[in-house]
C-alpha cells in the first residue's frame, strides 16, 4: 500500500506515522544526521529505493556529505554483502548527488 492511499483510506494512521517519525527523527543522544544516516544504511538492506532517496535526502539536510553517505553505505556492505550497494544505480546518485 502507498502512503498515498493510506492517507486516503486511513488518515489518522498516516498521521500518526509521520508524528511518531518528527518524534524519533530529533536531536537526541544521536543527532538527527546520524539518524538519517542510520535509515539510510537500513534502506539500502532492505533494498527500499524511496526510503534511500529520501533519506539521501534527508541526511544531506542535517549537514552529511558525500563520504558520510559512501562510507554509511560501505558499512552496509561489509555488514549485509555486496548486494546491498549494488541493487539499484540509484545508489550511484545518493552517492553523489549534493552540493559537495
Amino acid at each position: 500500500m502507498s502512503l498515498k492511499m493510506l492517507g486516503e483510506r486511513d488518515p489518522e494512521v498516516l498521521q500518526s506515522l509521520y508524528r511518531y517519525r518528527r518524534t524519533i527523527m530529533k536531536d537526541g543522544a544521536l543527532s538527527v544526521k546520524q539518524k538519517e544516516l542510520i535509515a539510510l544504511a537500513l534502506s539500502s538492506a532492505t533494498k527500499c529505493e524511496k526510503c534511500l532517496t529520501h533519506h539521501a535526502e534527508q541526511a544531506r539536510a542535517a549537514g552529511a556529505t558525500n563520504q558520510e553517505i559512501l562510507e554509511t553505505l560501505e558499512v552496509v556492505m561489509y555488514m549485509v554483502g555486496p548486494s546491498a550497494m549494488i541493487w539499484s544505480e540509484e545508489i550511484d546518485n545518493v552517492v553523489t548527488d549534493s552540493q559537495e
